[in-house]
């Protein structure tokens, strides 16, 4: 007996649809009508809201938040909700998600003030705003003591970038006698 394949494969492709539009007619609707349809929740506006107010917002309708992007944003304070989708007003399904948008707040700050800190003081208040540190160059100071800022480029109270680098200057305290007389040790 041979075996026709150009036949069992249509038969087979045949069997294939009728169970795909089958599950497809069940699930899309007899299950719902006998299980009953999920419900549906209206999106509440979360724009200009702070993420964790947002998060117990959408918690409390039963919907799910998240965050698929950040940006500087000027004139939004950090964390603040700039947009979402779906839109305000939209029904969704219940244990559905809403996508936000956040801000990490404004890309400028204000220079802190790290004159008469130690370099080590200065690095730590640095990092936390956010700016980066770089040693320019050690000066002679009979007022400041060694390893301590005397300057700052740029200069404490100005606006700058994230992420900047600020030129530190450093003390190397007071300059010693002995290398500023001018005398030959042969003269003795």
């Amino acid at each position: 007996m041979k075996i026709n394949w150009k036949k069992t494969g249509y038969l087979a492709g045949i069997g294939f649809g009728i169970i795909f539009i089958t599950a497809f007619i069940f699930s899309q609707m007899v299950f719902p009508i006998i299980l009953g349809r999920a419900s549906q929740v209206q999106t509440p506006d979360l724009v200009g809201l702070g993420l964790s107010q947002a998060k117990r917002i959408l918690t409390q309708e039963r919907l799910h938040a998240v965050v698929t992007d950040s940006v500087y944003a000027e004139n939004s304070k950090l964390d603040q909700i700039l947009e979402q989708s779906p839109k305000p007003g939209v029904r969704i399904k219940e244990d559905g998600t809403v996508y936000l948008v956040v801000s990490k707040g404004s890309k400028m700050l204000q220079m802190p003030n790290v004159i008469g800190l130690t370099y080590e003081e200065a690095m730590i208040t640095l990092r936390n705003s956010d700016l980066k540190s770089g040693i320019v160059d050690s000066l002679y100071s009979d007022t400041e003591p060694r390893n301590t800022v005397m300057r700052s480029v740029p200069m404490t109270g100005s606006r700058v970038e994230r992420k900047t680098r600020v030129k530190l200057y450093l003390s190397m305290g007071p300059e010693r006698m002995a290398d500023s007389l001018d005398f030959d040790i042969d003269d003795f």
